[in-house]
C-alpha cells in the first residue's frame, strides 16, 4: 500500500469541499480532495449566492468567474408562490427583498451548483489542491496526532494518506459522521415520501419578468400532494419540476403534470430527463458538534436543511472560508490547536438558524400543513444575511453580549460579527471595507489611532502573525467620504478594531485606552498563552 501524506484531507468535492481547498490555498495550504463521483455535478441543486458569499469569492479571484456564469437577465431572482407558473402570483418575495447596496458591495450571484463546483474545482487545483475523483476513502483512523486514512482510487488500488486533519464534506448520506459517533438533532418527516424530479423544455420566459432565475412555488390541489416547485437552469428554454409523492415518472405523466404546474393545458413540453428520489427521515439535521478530534465537518455533513430560502450552498461555501484561515494558522503553528473548536461554536448556531429559517420558508411557499408554533418566525432578509453574532468563539467577547442576530444597519458593530461594509477612498478610488478582509487580520483605526497601529505592529512581530494596518481620516491611508465609518464601527477617532482574516470583528476599543489590549486580544483568538 503507498503512503502519502498532507496537511489536509478532505472527502468530498462539492461545494464545501471545494470551497474548503479554495480558502486553503489561498492561505497557503495544500490539500488533497477525494470524490466518489467521477466529475463535479451534473444537476442544478443548489443556485445563488448571497452577497457575503460573492465577497468570499471575490476573496478567492472567483467572483467574476461566477458572475459570468449567471444565466443572461435581470440579477436576482424572481420568486413567487403562484397556482400555476402562469397564473398570478399569490406572494411575490422579490417586494420582501431590500437593496443590499448599504451592506455590501457585492450582487448576488445566480450560479447553479453544476457551473459553481466546476468553477470552484478549477481554482482549487491552481492553487495547489490535489482533487482525485472517482475515489473513496474507504477506512479512517484518528489517532490524536493526526488521521490516516485508506483510499481506493478509480484502478482499485488503495492508498494510505496520513494527513493532519480531516475535513468531512461527504454530504448528509456520508459515512464520516455517523462513523465518529456525532449525533443529530432537528425536524423528521411527518412520513417517507418519494420526490419525482423531471428536467423538461418548454417556452417559459414570458413568465420569468425578465429575470436570470425563476422559481415558482406552485401550490394547486390537481397536483400530487398539492404542490410543485418549479426553477429555471442554466440553459436556456430548460427547467426543472419537483414532485413529491408520485410514483410514475413515464414522459405521458410527466407531460400532463407540468402543463397542470403551468396552467396551459396545450403547452408544448419534451422531458429530457427525470429521477425519483426517496426522501430521509429528516427534514433537518445538524449535527451535535462540527468538530470531532481532527476531523471537521463542513457543508450537508454538518447541517441538511430543506432549500427553500437558497442559504444551504452559501453556508457549505462559507463553512469552507470560515475554516480555512483557522486551518492554516493551526497548521502554521501562529495557532493552538483550541482555535478550531471555534468552528464548532461559531458555525454551530448559525446552522441551527438557517435550518429553522429554511423550514419556515418551506411551511410559508410549499407546505402549510407543517405550520404550528414551533415553526420559527422569518427574520427579515438583511438581518438573516448579514446581522449573525457568533455567541462564543475566536474573538474577546465585550460587556454586553450580542443577540444571535442584531440589525446590520445598527451602528457599532460588536466583536464576534460582521465588520461591516463601508465605502473608503484609497488613492481616489473607491474600495470597500469588505476588500479589505480574506487574507490576513486586518487593525482599522481612526485618524487619531496612531497607538493602535504601533501596537498591532509590535504584537504581530511577537506572534508571527500576519496583519496589515489601516488608519482611516482625511489625512490617513484611507478617507472616508462619508464620514460613516467610525459610528458603523462604533469608535472614535483615537479608537480601533482589529478585524480577522474571515471579516469577523475579534476585538474593538472606542479609543486609545484599548491598544494596551491588542496583543492580549490576539493571543486569546488564537488560543496562544497569555503573556
Amino acid at each position: 500500500m503507498n503512503d502519502e501524506t498532507t496537511p489536509v484531507l478532505i472527502v468530498g468535492a462539492g461545494l464545501a469541499g471545494l470551497s474548503t481547498a479554495v480558502f486553503l490555498g489561498l492561505h497557503g495550504v495544500s490539500s488533497i480532495v477525494v470524490e466518489r463521483h467521477p466529475g463535479t455535478s451534473r444537476q442544478p441543486k443548489a443556485r445563488g449566492q448571497a452577497p457575503a458569499t460573492m465577497e468570499a469569492l471575490r476573496t478567492a479571484g472567483v467572483a467574476d468567474d461566477f458572475l459570468a456564469a449567471a444565466p443572461p437577465g435581470e440579477p436576482g431572482m424572481r420568486i413567487v408562490i403562484t397556482p400555476g407558473v402562469a397564473g398570478p402570483a399569490l406572494r411575490d418575495f422579490a417586494d420582501d427583498l431590500p437593496a443590499f447596496e448599504s451592506l455590501s458591495a457585492e450582487p448576488y450571484g445566480g450560479v447553479s451548483q453544476e457551473r459553481a463546483e466546476a468553477i470552484l474545482a478549477r481554482r482549487a487545483a491552481e492553487l495547489g489542491a490535489d482533487i482525485r475523483f472517482s475515489t473513496r476513502m474507504e477506512s479512517f483512523h484518528d489517532d490524536g496526532d493526526g488521521v490516516t486514512a485508506v483510499v481506493r482510487g478509480p484502478d482499485g488500488d488503495d492508498r494510505q494518506v496520513r494527513a493532519r486533519y480531516l475535513v468531512a464534506a461527504d454530504g448528509h448520506k456520508g459515512g464520516i459522521r455517523d462513523t465518529l459517533g456525532v449525533t443529530t438533532h432537528g425536524r423528521v418527516a411527518p412520513r417517507p415520501t418519494r420526490t419525482l424530479f423531471a428536467q423538461f423544455e418548454a417556452d417559459l420566459d414570458r413568465y420569468r419578468s425578465g429575470h436570470a432565475v425563476a422559481l415558482w412555488y406552485v401550490q394547486n390541489p390537481d397536483l400530487p400532494g398539492g404542490s410543485a416547485t418549479v426553477v429555471s437552469t442554466d440553459h436556456p428554454g430548460r427547467y426543472v419540476i419537483a414532485l413529491a409523492d408520485e410514483q410514475d415518472a413515464s414522459d405521458a405523466r410527466c407531460v400532463e403534470l407540468i402543463r397542470t404546474a403551468v396552467g396551459v393545458s396545450d403547452l408544448a413540453v419534451t422531458v429530457t430527463d427525470r429521477a425519483t428520489t426517496a426522501s430521509g427521515s429528516h427534514i433537518v439535521r445538524v449535527a451535535d458538534s462540527f468538530v470531532a478530534g481532527r476531523v471537521l465537518l463542513v457543508g450537508d455533513a454538518a447541517h441538511l436543511m430543506p432549500p427553500t430560502g437558497g442559504q444551504g450552498g452559501n453556508l457549505a461555501v462559507m463553512d469552507g472560508f470560515h475554516l480555512a484561515w483557522k486551518l492554516a494558522a493551526v497548521l502554521g503553528g501562529s495557532a493552538g490547536p483550541r482555535l478550531l473548536d471555534s468552528h464548532d461554536t461559531e458555525r454551530r448556531p448559525l446552522a441551527d438558524a438557517y435550518a429553522e429559517q429554511q423550514y419556515a420558508n418551506m411551511a410559508q411557499r410549499h407546505a402549510p400543513g407543517l405550520r404550528d408554533e414551533s415553526v420559527a418566525e422569518l427574520l427579515d432578509p438583511a438581518t438573516l444575511l448579514f446581522g449573525y453574532q457568533c455567541p462564543a468563539g475566536a474573538f474577546v467577547a465585550e460587556p454586553a453580549p450580542a443577540p444571535l442576530f442584531r440589525d446590520p444597519t445598527a451602528p457599532g458593530a460588536p466583536a464576534g460579527g460582521r465588520a461591516p461594509h463601508v465605502p473608503l477612498l484609497r488613492s481616489g478610488t473607491r474600495v470597500s471595507t469588505r476588500a479589505l478582509f480574506g487574507r490576513t487580520f486586518v487593525l482599522l483605526s481612526g485618524d487619531e489611532g496612531e497607538a493602535w497601529q504601533k501596537a498591532g505592529r509590535a504584537a504581530a512581530e511577537r506572534l508571527g502573525v500576519g496583519l496589515d494596518g489601516f488608519r482611516i481620516g482625511p489625512d490617513a491611508d484611507l478617507q472616508d467620504p462619508d464620514g460613516a465609518w467610525l459610528d458603523a464601527y462604533g469608535l472614535t477617532p483615537s479608537g480601533g478594531t482589529l478585524v480577522r482574516p474571515d471579516g469577523v470583528i475579534a476585538y474593538r476599543g472606542r479609543n486609545e485606552d484599548g491598544a494596551a489590549g491588542l496583543e492580549d486580544a490576539l493571543r486569546t483568538v488564537l488560543c496562544r498563552a497569555a503573556r
